[in-house]
């Protein structure tokens, strides 16, 4: 007889063990589905936020191709803190070809008007602030408010 009470008690506490499982896994997904974090609002992230938040500059692009007979377009461009004017470049969205080369990338080509389309020495040139650049483009860091012109030149003169 205390062999069938023993079993009573033993099956007893294995129900026990079993609904609280059950209880812990419901628990467990109704967290889970409502997303498992204390709610927050969109203003307090925590004081982490602002470190995970990077930095960003505001820039003009202008590209310019009227040499080869095209156009000439700006764009206002929101860049990460650092950002080249290589970066700036294709920020715009234009179609750029460019190469790496030993003094960084150096841009062949913007939306379909390339170095050597129109002489030997045409090819696309940057300046920034109405100054030229004494570096390549992918090594000229930008700062907020900085104007970058990109120019297609047919003639390349000092």
């Amino acid at each position: 007889m205390s062999q069938s009470k023993n079993a009573r008690s033993a099956e007893k506490n294995l129900l026990t063990r079993l609904a609280a499982c059950a209880a812990a896994l419901v628990l467990a997904v109704s967290v889970a589905a409502c997303g498992g974090t204390a709610a927050t609002s969109g203003t307090d992230a925590g004081p982490d936020a602002s470190q995970e938040q990077q930095a960003t500059i505001s820039v003009s692009v202008t590209i310019d191709a009227t040499a080869a007979e095209g156009e000439s377009t700006t764009v206002d461009v929101d860049l990460p803190e650092n950002a080249t004017a290589y970066d700036a470049l294709v920020a715009t969205g234009a179609d750029v070809n460019a190469t790496d080369s030993d003094y960084g990338m150096y841009v062949q080509g913007i939306d379909g008007v390339a170095a050597g389309d129109h002489g030997d020495m045409s090819g696309w040139m940057f300046e920034v602030n109405g100054e030229m650049a004494e570096v390549g483009c992918s090594e000229y860091q930008l700062e907020a408010g900085d104007a970058v012109v990109w120019t297609y030149v047919t003639e390349f003169t000092e």
